[in-house]
């Protein structure tokens, strides 16, 4: 395969020297390289023509089919063009991963919590990709992907390096890291949090699933591997990984088969939170957190092994734990003091919900409360998973209202009935809003009601259509009716 050097030489011939790489001629910047080759949806080589006009100033196209080159600007046929996406937009924006410290956080749950906590904590400037957008804290703008692809990526990065980021946290999907959109990155330290069902709409099997995150461990010159010893795969990565270090971190005490490093020890709930001592290479100290849930000292800990590889002190570490709250949509809580607490998660697959409703049943039994789960499964996604998570929610909460998600193209009543083809009881109530209304208008002051599914997403996706639909709106709106009831009432 021809290497990106060669490639843009061959462009410096043909007296073009581009600033930067679009695959897609809606994002392509004057000064440009525009690749154009066919992709999952589209064909780029359609778009050639667009991106000529928004200012692309060479083209590299893939041969093949019944295409044929007309155009009168700078290009060059390739051959295999999408894999080389990624090094070619690195290259033309000058290297930008070598000069930041990225951090590649992998796993079925826990990236977007541990790149958006991790990102705050970092001892010098930290950026973040991921689920809910690009950018440094507090300023994020929404991409639509986890992990970008790699054109985008790349300018991503190279903004960050110009901007005076010294490190990105970038949540790496396994459909990023198979799709290639992070070739010719520099993975300075990859963590991996957990491994459980999802995606297999993608992959096809738990086995592919696994490969791809597994990729990410044997990343070339991987300087650091930081890896959930609680998790079977991790243990797995934890003798693979091909990175200079091995950090593994664990809940509870030591073991003798996979010893971990970064460990959580004597875990207790309080009126706040949790509180455990931190056992790092360096030192203990206690860590009081705000995050509830076991999962989330987890998430904790593999952002103390970060933390602690970036050269900190044991105190210092646990010190920025304890500062820590929850992202947006990740247990995040909603209303105030005489009112049933309503939480909203990002919680979409059976591993997910599990572990949020097991966390949530603790504060429901310090409230004397029930716990009132409202959630449903997306469309055209893996379809296996949606009877467990009716086994899931039935187990766990003491009501489930079974609704709908994003549904896109499917038929949310089939898709309910799929989730409840594995529950006793099911109550179902299809309108998501009315759901919710029902569940925080019915519940009692001391209840906990979860909803499920979306967590930060401001939209629901009906059939083609985006529309505006918030988890965290919807709750406000009825804890408000319901506050506007009481008054009447009394």
């Amino acid at each position: 395969m021809i290497s990106p050097r060669e490639l843009l030489d061959r462009l410096a011939t043909l007296g073009v020297t581009p600033t930067g790489v679009a695959d897609d001629s809606r994002q392509v910047h004057p000064g440009d390289l525009f690749l154009a080759y066919p992709g999952d949806l589209a064909d780029g080589r359609r778009y050639i023509a667009d991106a000529l006009a928004r200012g692309a100033v060479a083209v590299l196209w893939q041969p093949g089919g019944d295409f044929v080159w007309t155009h009168a600007v700078p290009n060059l046929p390739v051959e295999a063009l999408r894999p080389l996406a990624g090094p070619l937009a690195h290259t033309v924006h000058g290297y930008p991963s070598e000069a930041l410290s990225l951090i590649a956080i992998t796993g079925t749950n826990g990236k977007t919590t541990i790149s958006q906590c991790l990102a705050r904590v970092y001892p010098k400037p930290c950026a973040i990709i991921g689920t809910l957008g690009v950018g440094f804290p507090g300023e994020l703008v929404e991409t639509g992907f986890t992990t970008p692809e790699a054109t985008t990526l790349m300018r991503c990065l190279a903004d960050f390096r110009e901007r005076g980021a010294a490190a990105v946290a970038l949540e790496a999907s396994s459909i990023g890291i198979a799709e290639g959109r992070m070739n010719g990155a520099r993975v300075d330290v990859a963590v991996f949090t957990n491994f459980t069902r999802d995606h297999l709409d993608y992959h096809g099997t738990m086995e592919a699933y696994a490969d791809a995150k597994e990729q990410l461990f044997h990343w070339p010159r991987l300087r650091t591997a930081v890896v959930n010893l609680d998790d079977e795969l991790g243990r797995k990565l934890s003798r693979d990984a091909t990175a200079l270090r091995v950090l593994g971190y664990a809940i509870g005490e030591q073991r003798r088969d996979y010893p971990a490093v970064v460990r959580a020890e004597e875990l207790v709930d309080t009126p706040f939170g949790q509180r455990f001592n931190l056992v790092l290479p360096n030192g203990r100290a206690v860590v009081d957190t705000m995050l509830v849930g076991r999962y989330n000292i987890s998430n904790l800990l593999a952002i103390a092994a970060v933390l602690y590889d970036a050269g900190l002190a044991a105190h210092d570490v646990a010190r920025r734990l304890s500062e820590l709250t929850p992202p947006p949509g990740r247990l995040e809580r909603v209303g105030g003091e005489g009112e049933p607490l309503v939480v909203v998660d990002y919680a979409h697959t059976p591993d997910a919900l599990d572990n949020a409703l097991i966390a949530l049943r603790a504060v429901a039994n310090s409230r004397n409360g029930r716990l009132v789960v409202v959630f449903g499964c997306g469309g055209d996604r893996d379809k296996g998973k949606r009877p467990e998570m009716g086994n899931v929610a039935e187990r766990c909460a003491d009501r489930v209202l079974v609704t709908s998600d994003n549904p896109r193209s499917e038929d949310p009543a089939a898709i309910v009935a799929d989730i409840v083809a594995g529950m006793r009881q099911p109550e179902i109530e299809i309108d998501r809003a009315t759901a919710i209304r029902r569940a925080v208008l019915e519940a009692d002051v001391r209840d906990v009601v979860l909803l499920a599914g979306k967590g930060h997403e401001p939209y629901q996706d009906m059939g083609s259509i985006r529309l505006p639909f918030s988890d965290v709106e919807q709750a406000g709106a009825a804890l408000a009716q319901r506050r506007a009831q009481q008054e009447v009432s009394a």
